[in-house]
């Protein structure tokens, strides 16, 4: 059977993807989405967006919506697989689940995975747990908020909220009391070798159990632990930096012709919506 040959892959349907996708798509490229779940990434996570062009606010599954709608109304394609494997050379080879797909060019937008808190914090996602301080902050203005931290992971985050929120506890599971006495911060509360047990609350969280069977009353629990990109099946092909985060130039080309990659994946400053699309447009079109 002769097997079928894109002109562009892309490897995650999350904000780049789709922008790459759309972008590609006006290239008139023959061109397709492979995503393991659904189209949006964490966008569907999100509760409120007030940071995106064009929308005062609107929530992340509604853009998610309305980026669906877009790819839907260009007639591109998208595959229901997850990609286990990849061999890149004059034309590229996506090992499936399914089946292998082949492409002249690859983009790579896989994103990141948040490094999680392992109880009960997907009950309360986008009604007070939040993985994006940036995101999510202003939501929170004059009420009281946590930071899950490890290894003072959450510092930068409890500082950011410090700015807008009455109290930050920052929850760190390690010892935190050097940072503690020299907090710049006064509504901070740095707490050392906290392991949280369970979150509560009726409709949103409302409290926080500790392992010492101690609660915390709070409006929100932004979980700081870390995230990683999704970069493991292209070590040792790609060039990443320390971090795991793979290096491209301006035009989102990677160290392999043909093999680009945009969006959180990509060694960039800043990782929000706004950037992934910018990212996701450049490589759609120079692909």
């Amino acid at each position: 059977m002769k097997r079928e040959v894109f002109d562009i892959l892309i490897i995650g349907g999350g904000v780049a993807g789709m922008t790459a996708a759309i972008y590609a798509k006006r290239r008139n490229k023959k061109v397709a989405i492979i995503e393991p779940f659904i189209l949006g990434g964490q966008l569907a996570q999100i509760e409120k967006i007030e940071n995106f062009p064009s929308y005062p606010l609107i929530s992340g599954f509604e853009l998610m919506q309305n980026f669906q709608k877009q790819i839907q109304n260009f007639g591109i394609k998208v595959i229901s697989d997850e990609i286990k494997s990849v061999k890149f050379s004059d034309l590229k080879e996506l090992v499936g689940n399914k089946q292998t797909y082949y492409a002249k060019s690859i983009i790579i937008a896989t994103g990141l995975s948040s490094n999680k808190l392992g109880k009960n914090e997907n009950e309360y996602l986008g009604r007070g747990v939040s993985y994006c301080v940036t995101c999510d902050a202003n939501f929170y203005k004059n009420q009281i908020v946590a930071v899950a931290s490890k290894s003072g992971s959450g510092i930068l985050g409890a500082l950011e909220l410090s700015e807008i929120c009455e109290k930050v506890y920052l929850l760190d599971s390690e010892d935190m009391h050097k940072y503690a006495e020299n907090c710049p911060k006064k509504n901070i509360e740095v707490c050392s070798n906290v392991h949280i047990e369970k979150l509560v609350g009726e409709n949103k969280l409302e409290k926080i159990e500790l392992e010492n069977a101690d609660f915390l009353a709070v409006s929100a629990l932004f979980i700081e632990l870390g995230k990683k990109p999704q970069t493991d099946m292209f070590k040792g092909i790609l060039e990443l930096n320390s971090q795991g985060y793979i290096l491209t130039n301006d035009r989102m080309e990677t160290s392999i012709k043909g093999v680009f990659a945009c969006g959180d994946i990509r060694a960039n400053a800043l990782k929000q919506l706004v950037v992934a699309c910018g990212e996701g447009a450049i490589a759609g079109q120079y692909a």
